[in-house]
């Protein structure tokens, strides 16, 4: 089953192919995602989930806290989508 993840901030949206991460996706459709290690240690592509459901891959807990899971932030690149999503970029990041 393929989803579909939606940037409501930037009217964009892109497809997502069978175990893909958000980030992987993203790229993919020409969406620039901030991101620096790929492998959920840095944190630089902390993103907000708006809607809908993601797999949490592993990572390190300093990237991505309970409680930031708690108020619906998500590692771009250690999320894999498990419906639609709809997300926005933080402040605090840049391209």
């Amino acid at each position: 089953m393929t989803y579909k993840i939606y940037f409501p901030d930037w009217n964009r949206s892109a497809d997502v192919l069978e175990g893909e991460n958000v980030l992987d996706s993203s790229l993919r459709s020409k969406i620039d995602l901030s991101y620096s290690c790929r492998s959920g240690r840095c944190g630089a592509c902390k993103i907000l989930l708006l809607k809908g459901e993601v797999e949490h891959l592993s990572h390190n807990r300093f990237a991505l806290t309970e409680e930031e899971k708690e108020k619906g932030y998500i590692l771009a690149c250690r999320s894999v989508p498990k419906s639609d999503l709809s997300l926005r970029r933080i402040d605090t990041q840049s391209n």
